[in-house]
């Protein structure tokens, strides 16, 4: 119904909340092709951050009612940091040796994280020369949900 009077902007509170899978693509599919073809401006307040990353061009951060942090899409991407994720078969002793090796170390989420090191080889190498067995490895990256995770959690600044 809104689109029916082809709006230059459209406001959408939670336009995904309760669809299915199916129903998110669609939804997709449409608000891009209005803002591309179109010509309209969609402001989309959401929960679903994952679903926002793969549309939004520009984000607003609010908390407490009050505007803290505007980023475009391009400034998310650079943001966020890349990490390998990994378990072994003894976590403590894998961390305490990539922390020897690798400058930021954390156990996250049940498996070690080595952040900002694009050669995933060169850890599995390390691993593998210092008796380790891996059990699973992804490379992964840290993208809206945990920005957002993160700067909630920091303390308001006055």
């Amino acid at each position: 119904m809104a689109l029916l009077g082809d709006p230059a902007l459209l406001i959408l509170d939670e336009p995904i909340n309760g669809l299915d899978t199916d129903g998110m693509r669609i939804m997709r599919e449409i608000l891009v092709d209005i803002t591309q073809n179109y010509g309209c401006t969609v402001l989309i307040s959401s929960h679903i951050l994952g679903e926002l990353e793969k549309i939004a061009t520009h984000y607003g951060i609010i908390r407490q009612g009050k505007m803290i942090q505007e980023l475009s899409a391009t400034e998310m991407e650079g943001r966020s940091r890349t990490f390998t994720a990994l378990k072994t078969g003894d976590m403590r002793r894998a961390k305490q040796d990539l922390q020897k090796q690798f400058p930021d170390v954390r156990e996250e989420d049940g498996s070690l994280r080595v952040y900002d090191v694009n050669d995933t080889e060169a850890i599995v190498r390390y691993l593998l020369d210092n008796g380790h067995t891996i059990q699973e490895i992804r490379k992964n990256r840290i993208g809206l949900e945990e920005y957002y995770i993160e700067l909630m959690s920091r303390k308001e600044e006055k």
